[in-house]
């Protein structure tokens, strides 16, 4: 049998080469998780937000799907339009999660008619997750928003909008976060609690456009 034996010199090279290994082992595994560790860093923290959204409201039933790309585009019943202005802050977190609170004022411009009360403030609040790609765009997807209507038509409604997807796209070193390309085509549902009254469903297709700023 053969013995091996190693001298205190000899230990003390090894000693030194396995240090040296296992740095360069966490340096490799640092390496490998820093682009999503610093995508997600450069978005932390709060944004403000301007967005202007223009939406076809459907009260009597869902948008039907086009015959063509099946997208729920499709007009089934009574419709009216709306122009929207959203002013928020956006906060996100490095975990991939984030929150949105805002205030929109809406104008109903499909209504001429005298009498008829037009424009209405809310108060709104949505949490969301998100990712960031190789290309630095970021998909959003929004949970479940609530609002409350605190002037003008509707004053006291509270209710609910549903989950929606949406792109943007990281410019300026992530100081700034612009509408990015999003392709899909997807309706909204809308539930309004009035004070008095029954539940309201109405569901509608929205076009928007925004940017964020760095806080």
């Amino acid at each position: 049998m053969r013995t091996i034996t190693f001298s205190a010199k000899g230990e003390n090279h090894m000693h030194r080469t396995l240090s040296i290994f296992f740095v360069v082992l966490l340096a490799t595994g640092v390496s490998w998780v820093t682009p999503t560790a610093e995508a997600r860093m450069s978005l932390n923290g709060d944004y403000a937000s301007t967005s202007s959204r223009s939406c076809t409201v459907q009260t009597t039933g869902p948008f039907l799907p086009d015959p063509t790309s099946g997208a729920p585009t499709v007009i089934s019943g009574f419709v009216f339009r709306q122009n929207v202005a959203d002013s928020s802050t956006m906060t996100f977190s490095v975990n991939g999660t984030g929150s949105i609170t805002g205030v929109s004022r809406t104008m109903n411009i499909t209504s001429t008619a005298p009498g008829s009360s037009i424009y209405s403030v809310s108060q709104f609040s949505t949490p969301f997750t998100y990712v960031v790609n190789p290309d630095d765009s970021v998909d959003i997807s929004f949970g479940v928003s609530t609002f409350t209507t605190i002037n003008g038509s509707g004053t006291g409604n509270t209710g609910t909008v549903s989950p929606r997807l949406a792109r943007v796209k990281i410019a300026n070193g992530g100081n700034t976060l612009v509408s990015g390309q999003g392709t899909g085509i997807g309706q909204e549902i809308v539930t309004i609690t009035p004070p008095v009254g029954p539940t309201i469903t109405q569901w509608r297709l929205c076009t928007r456009s925004s940017t964020f700023a760095r806080e």
